[in-house]
């Protein structure tokens, strides 16, 4: 008998599900594996302290999605000897002048009293900017967060999925049918949501990001993230390889095909922060993220016998995990550390 049926393979439905199969009870999962699925497209910054974001449950939600990634990492990695590319390398948030830095570096650093696990915070000058990402622009100053990190939302599913598997999980490759369903159902179909009859009601936006090399460069040591103006983000995703994004397009179309323009916009920032590299296209990867009421991810349930978690956005890759986890300890009558009532407004 299944206890749990959980609808979608990304970040969320595949952390839950292997959450509750680690628990021991018999979980299926169905994954669609539709095209566009953020996960793969997601450069996967994890440093959700420099966000300029005021809402109080979101941000609970992501502080302790952080504080809970090197645990989750570190289990799951022994359990499957995979590796999901999560590394802390630090973060540098560039601005454009020293005035704009002070004033985010007291922001910033006001945190820490709440979050430790976000390390020492400093500004960093233009000349220690150069010294930590020798290829990029030396135009502006930042501040660094030694704790921030980063994680491959692809090599990051491929674990949960062994991880899942391990414990005894059920993965099925396909569309659900609700005639076999059973046990609870769980959806976490993402920008997909939309098929689904019950509130809450989901949009999403088509996000581009571009990849590419540095063919000039003889960097070998690991860069931290970089969050520049606009805002951009700049993630190292190999040796002198990186991703720049992100587009923002709101849309009803599933179309994961990349646009022209938004591969120009793309590139001319790539050249803008490495003015003096040889830039190398490798590819573009569109991602769809899904978007619920106030931009507030909803994770509870819709009827007696179904939960839905979705609307996690541009965070779904550092708050999945823990959702996860809180999911499973929920249903199961465990403690939570978040109040899962903040995320269920219907």
């Amino acid at each position: 008998m299944i206890d749990f049926t959980i609808i979608g393979g990304g970040i969320a439905g595949a952390s839950t599900a292997y959450h509750l199969a680690k628990k021991g009870y018999a979980v299926r999962l169905y994954d669609r594996n539709d095209t566009g699925k953020a996960t793969e497209a997601s450069a996967g910054i994890i440093c959700p302290w420099v966000s300029q974001r005021r809402n109080k449950k979101w941000y609970a939600l992501v502080r302790e999605s952080a504080k809970y990634y090197p645990e989750f990492i570190e289990a799951l990695k022994a359990e499957t000897g995979l590796d999901s590319g999560y590394r802390r390398e630090g973060s540098i948030s560039l601005f454009k002048d020293d005035h704009v830095q002070e004033l985010a570096f007291k922001r910033i650093s006001a945190k820490q009293a709440d979050a430790p696990e976000m390390g020492t915070v400093r500004k960093v000058s233009r000349e220690e900017v150069a010294q930590m990402h020798p290829d990029l622009t030396d135009l502006y100053p930042g501040v660094l967060v030694e704790g921030g990190g980063q994680v491959k939302g692809a090599e990051l599913l491929k674990a949960l999925k062994a991880g899942f598997l391990k414990y005894g999980g059920e993965w099925i490759n396909g569309e659900f049918d609700p005639s076999n369903a059973s046990g609870t159902l769980i959806y976490a179909t993402g920008a997909w949501g939309i098929e689904q009859q019950h509130e809450p009601h989901i949009r999403h936006q088509r996000s581009e990001v571009l990849h590419f090399r540095l063919k000039d460069s003889n960097n070998k040591q690991p860069r931290p993230v970089v969050m520049a103006l606009g805002p951009i983000y700049i993630v190292e995703m190999g040796i002198n390889q990186y991703a720049i994004g992100t587009t923002h397009e709101d849309t009803d179309s599933f179309s994961a095909e990349p646009s022209e323009e938004n591969y120009r916009y793309l590139r001319d920032l790539a050249e803008r922060y490495f003015p003096d590299s040889t830039i190398e296209d490798i590819k573009m990867m569109v991602g769809l993220k899904p978007y619920a009421r106030d931009f507030l991810p909803f994770i509870g349930a819709v009827d007696d016998r179904t939960i839905v978690i979705n609307g996690m956005g541009a965070t779904g890759l550092t708050a999945s995990p823990l959702v996860g986890r809180e999911v499973a300890n929920h249903l199961t009558g465990q403690d939570t550390v978040l109040d899962l009532n903040d995320f269920s407004y219907l």
